[in-house]
């Protein structure tokens, strides 16, 4: 029998993560049953389980897909914003990239759900708070690049108070749609303007 490779048993992960997602946003977390995830996968119940040995595995599994992508798109936006825009456009960027894959994946709704798991599934609450490290020293590296606080305020404080908006954001995008957040990133952008940014 031909080896199963490493690619092979990747995809298929991430195809039961797509769908137990499907499920999730649909249902949530603890209204759906691994029975949801093999007819939305249409996968068997072996071919699950081989990845997946419990529901709640997959809740961590979708949980942590879905923090590792905020966590990109900042780091791409930190990246691309390293120049002339500072903080203000680095979050704005972040913003407007967030509702883009809302829309297609239901991003907002899934992080709203995951920060309520959190406080009952100790490995979800450790991989947030993993998450929430890594994003603060993205953000607290820009403000280093550019000074430290004029009020005296260090970089890593700074970076939490400026990440801090992302919560409310994926909240307000859950709740009211695309459509009802699209001011944002622009209002984000007139708040941390070159006047008013303390990391400019």
């Amino acid at each position: 029998m031909p080896r199963v490779s490493q690619q092979y048993k990747d995809d298929q992960r991430a195809e039961i993560l797509v769908a137990a997602r499907r499920c999730f946003v649909r249902n949530g977390f603890h209204q759906t049953t691994m029975q949801d995830v093999f007819a939305e996968a249409g996968k068997s119940a072996g071919a699950v389980y081989r990845y997946f040995p419990k529901k709640e595995d997959m809740i961590v599994g979708v949980a942590a897909a879905n923090l590792d992508e905020v966590a990109e798109v900042l780091r791409a936006a930190v990246a691309d914003g390293d120049g002339e825009g500072g903080a203000g456009e680095v979050m704005a960027r972040l913003l407007e990239t967030v509702i883009e894959r809302h829309r297609d994946e239901q991003l907002a709704a899934v992080a709203l759900m995951v920060w309520s798991e959190a406080l009952r599934n100790p490995a979800l609450a450790q991989r947030l708070r993993a998450a929430a490290t890594v994003m603060s020293r993205d953000i607290a590296g820009l403000v280093r690049v550019r000074e430290e606080s004029r009020s005296g305020a260090s970089a890593d404080a700074l970076a939490r108070v400026i990440l801090s908006i992302l919560p409310g954001f994926l909240v307000n995008l859950a709740l009211l749609s695309p459509e009802g957040v699209a001011g944002f990133p622009d209002a984000v952008r007139t708040l941390w303007s070159s006047r008013t940014d303390p990391v400019r």
